[in-house]
């Protein structure tokens, strides 16, 4: 699959209280695909920059798509 393998998930993180984890793979970021952490870090900045709290990420757990929106704000 294409997208961005999670390598590790800060515990006290908002990702983690959404349940992501190690593995995981990222395919989207506000509705549009990303393969490297550039796009990621791309996507997430337009996503702050508009003002927006929060971003849905499109991640796939063995082969099964899920959606999960996170937070922006610190």
């Amino acid at each position: 699959a294409n997208g961005l393998v999670i390598e590790a998930v800060d515990p006290a993180s908002d990702a983690a209280a959404k349940g992501l984890q190690p593995g995981d793979i990222i395919t989207e970021v506000a509705q549009q695909p990303v393969s490297s952490v550039e796009d990621f870090g791309a996507r997430v900045r337009a996503a702050s920059d508009a003002g927006q709290k929060s971003v849905l990420l499109l991640i796939r757990r063995g082969g099964n798509p899920r959606f999960v929106a996170l937070s922006l704000e610190e």
